[in-house]
């Protein structure tokens, strides 16, 4: 009931919001400035012959339907923001998995309330439930992993000091705690409204994480923006069959370079490195690095293209869960697709958890116009440490190549200087040859189309 009703109030303040006289609210509010959007999209996922060990996962081929609501307040220096999601799904394969039908349940995916320029400007605080995405989200970017793409937030304080007018120079201080399950929700599969969130096991329950850290951004200097960071992550056990699944805790410090060489040659450069403990006293380890160059050409054309060269490195470990150290990098709050849709369902340690990786690769694409937006990438995928997992006796996990196109449907519908009001479609397809890590040499694939709506 608890639930029920403060969605219920939350919803009633968003809607008169959106029901709004511009003269009489200015006039009564003085200054109190209200708002209100939301977004549709529309999407298809097709899945084909997706090795996982030394088995193919069955072929998957679903709709999924995610719409959002949000509203915010504004009054000088301070924002509160909501927004509410709900997504459902039409499975077509396979056919026991028929979930997460009309209405599903509606969450609150934000709520969270800004207050800015404090202390002269020197600080600025974000109190609540919200999205924390930093650098091209190697660490830090997904709070709810098993909840697919239907929500990404963390429960978490962000204060940002700012250590120039123009904040060219800011840390940020972070505290975070994602429970299990969203408490703020309104039904669900039959009746249920506590879909877990935060699972490594899929069959596993009650696993929260929880932690923080700093993180410092520079853009002092155009030629070389810089981030240095250190993030505590506690990870702890969970539930699997009336057993319990050790916990871990450790500290993952990074350094993220990105020169800018000429006027058409740029780089990106990370590294970072763990160190902690799991539950009962095993220590772990984990190493982290990424290295890439970028062609960018100017030219006097409508169309700007780019080539891009790169590695992306995370240890592994052959013997992980044997009892000893444990040399495995961990993917800490960056379990999303990251460079593929396809590869993100195929890891041992659960949806997204990337970790015993060499990925050398190509990427190619241009902005044809600043909406029709075009991309591919090759290289192959290689595993840091033979485990045998796969099945086969090789470290080569596969060749894998993408590509997708996003273009405009509609634009700029109800005049405005943002995104409200466009339509925009996207197609993508990504196809993984086998290699010998795996025992299989079926070809698999992956094809998705959407459309987002946003007003």
């Amino acid at each position: 009931m608890k639930k029920l009703c403060g969605l219920a109030i939350i919803a009633v303040w968003m809607c008169s919001a959106g029901v709004r006289e511009p003269a009489a609210l200015e006039q009564k509010n003085k200054g109190l400035e209200l708002d209100l959007g939301g977004d549709f999209r529309l999407r298809q996922e097709l899945i084909y012959n997706l090795p996982a060990g030394n088995v193919i996962l069955p072929d998957q081929n679903f709709f999924r339907f995610r719409s959002r609501l949000w509203g915010e307040a504004k009054h000088e220096n301070f924002r509160l923001y909501t927004r509410l999601a709900n997504e459902m799904y039409d499975v077509a394969r396979p056919h026991n998995s028929r979930k997460y039908k009309a209405p599903d349940e509606v969450v609150v995916d934000n709520l969270y309330l800004d207050a800015n320029d404090l202390l002269g400007g020197w600080l600025d605080l974000r109190l609540g439930r919200q999205d924390l995405m930093y650098g091209a989200g190697r660490v830090l970017m997904d709070g709810t992993p098993f909840d697919g793409s239907r929500t990404i937030y963390m429960d978490a304080i962000k204060a940002t000091i700012n250590f120039d007018r123009e904040k060219k120079n800011t840390l940020d201080l972070l505290a975070i705690y994602n429970r299990p399950d969203n408490e703020l929700s309104v039904g669900g599969l039959e009746g249920q409204s506590d879909r877990q969130l935060n699972s490594i096991n899929p069959r596993s329950r009650n696993l929260a994480e929880y932690g923080g850290g700093l993180y410092f951004k520079s853009k002092e200097l155009d030629e070389l923006p810089f981030d240095i960071y250190w993030i505590y992550k506690r990870e702890t056990k969970a539930d699997l069959n009336g057993a319990k699944l050790p916990g871990r805790k450790f500290h993952t410090w990074g350094l993220r370079l990105m020169p800018k060489y000429t006027e058409t040659i740029s780089g990106e450069y990370e590294g970072a490195v763990q160190a902690g403990e799991q539950d009962g006293g095993t220590a772990t380890r984990g190493y982290m690095g990424f290295a890439a160059l970028k062609y960018a050409p100017v030219v006097e054309w409508t169309i700007r293209p780019f080539v891009k060269g790169g590695v992306y490195y995370l240890s592994g470990d052959k013997q992980r869960g044997a009892g000893h150290a444990d040399s495995a990098w961990d993917p800490v709050w960056a379990r999303w697709p990251q460079f593929s849709e396809l590869y993100v369902y195929n890891f041992k340690d659960g949806a997204g958890y990337w970790t015993n990786l060499i990925y050398p690769h190509l990427e190619a694409g241009c902005d044809i116009t600043k909406a029709h937006k075009l991309g591919a990438t090759v290289g192959p995928m290689y595993a840091d440490e033979k485990d045998g997992l796969g099945g086969g006796s090789g470290d080569l996990y596969g060749w894998l190549g993408s590509i997708f196109y996003e273009f405009p449907i509609l634009t700029n519908v109800f005049g405005r200087d943002d995104q409200r009001g466009n339509v925009i479609g996207r197609v993508q397809a990504e196809v993984l040859d086998p290699g010998d890590y795996y025992t299989t040499d079926k070809v698999a694939y992956y094809l998705r189309w959407q459309i987002i709506a946003s007003f």
